[in-house]
């Protein structure tokens, strides 16, 4: 009986180091042949990622940085699946490697988020300048055209426009201000050409006012007498007598004074050599004093006749007359509907000083054109 007992002992202690060499044995094959979760290259790539983020790459390069997540993404579900299986089973090779790539693709993002920043930077900064040199061309050109001209108007939302463009960059705000400058460039460039044209095709007159200019003061010279040349652009009255300016007025002109009169109703003041062929006064004129021309004369008619058979005009377009030289003004502003007008004071003056027969000029501009555009505060 104490034998069975002593060799039942013995069993139960050989199958007791039996499975505890089969645990030490698990252990050690587990500790040998399981790989090591991924935590460290995970967590490295988790920051990569949020150097670009800092670095805007969510920004300046989207799609590199999506790339980024995705494989980051990627390795962390391999981790947790992998973490729920058997250790002798599991494989964190996918997440690695996926981990690894994340981090590569993370610095290729930040690198070209700081490139693409820098280069939109300055590309920002060089167009903002760039609109900025049209715009004070277009501005230039604004202060000495009609205060109803369409570029007036046009000019005005572009304008608040780079404004806008221009706080955004400096707020750091690069995908705005580009957006803005984009939308804006081809517009201002446009109003720019068109507004170089404008002024281009008006002042191909230049040559003729400066020969009309000449003529009264030769005429003045000639005859010992008066003679007067009416400057648009710089809203003057000049008044020779004997090859001399003897006087200066300031003038106020139509409302649409820019370009030779087309038709009756258009408000322009018309431009050609002209004669005072009526002086009135008193009850003869609303305007206290006046001096009417012979608008239209004979060249007037020829272009009005030329201008209706081309078709610019229409066919029931009516010439229009009854331009003068008159008192009332001193609004400051131009107001008439094509006649010049002087201040009561200085039409005193000026009537004393003419007599029916004077020769008029009225022209463009005595004055160059880059001249003008290089010093509009000059110009009223």
């Amino acid at each position: 009986m104490a034998g069975r007992k002593k060799g039942k002992g013995r069993v139960i202690l050989k199958s007791a180091i039996f499975v505890i060499v089969a645990i030490v044995l698990s252990i050690a094959a587990i500790t040998i042949f399981s790989q090591k979760p991924p935590v460290e290259i995970i967590e490295a790539a988790r920051k990569a990622i949020a150097e670009a983020r800092k670095a805007e790459a969510d920004v300046y390069s989207k799609d590199e940085l999506a790339a980024a997540e995705g494989k980051w993404q990627l390795a962390m579900d391999e981790w947790k699946m992998n973490n729920d299986k058997n250790p002798l089973f599991r494989d964190y090779e996918i997440s690695l490697k996926s981990a690894s790539d994340a981090i590569t693709m993370a610095k290729e993002a930040k690198v070209k988020s700081i490139r693409v920043k820098a280069e939109l930077h300055e590309y920002i900064k060089k167009s903002i300048k760039s609109l900025r040199v049209s715009l004070s061309y277009i501005e230039s050109v604004k202060e000495i055209l009609p205060l109803n001209h369409p570029v007036r108007k046009r000019v005005t939302p572009v304008l608040l426009k780079l404004d806008e463009a221009e706080s955004a960059y400096k707020r750091d705000d690069l995908i705005t201000a580009r957006n803005i400058i984009d939308s804006i460039h081809q517009s201002i460039e446009k109003l720019k050409d068109n507004t170089a044209d404008i002024l281009d095709n008006y002042f191909k007159s230049y040559p003729e006012w400066i020969r009309l200019n000449e003529e009264m003061k030769q005429w003045s010279k000639t005859h010992s007498s008066v003679s007067l040349v009416v400057d648009k652009f710089s809203r003057k009255c000049i008044v020779y007598k004997s090859g001399k300016i003897i006087r200066e007025f300031d003038v106020e002109l139509g409302i649409n004074w820019l370009g030779d009169k087309v038709q009756k109703g258009d408000r322009a003041t018309p431009e050609g050599k002209y004669t005072i062929t009526v002086k009135k006064s008193g009850r003869n004129t609303i305007y206290y004093k006046a001096l009417l021309i012979n608008f239209p004369n004979a060249e007037d008619k020829r272009r009005f006749n030329h201008q209706k058979s081309a078709g610019n005009i229409s066919r029931n377009a009516l010439i229009g007359g009854s331009i003068e030289i008159h008192g009332g003004g001193g609004k400051g502003i131009d107001w008439t509907d094509g006649c010049v007008a002087l201040t009561n004071k200085d039409m005193d003056n000026l009537y004393s000083l003419c007599s029916v027969g004077t020769p008029v000029a009225i022209v463009g501009s005595l004055t160059p054109l880059d001249k003008l555009l290089n010093s509009p505060q000059e110009i009223k």
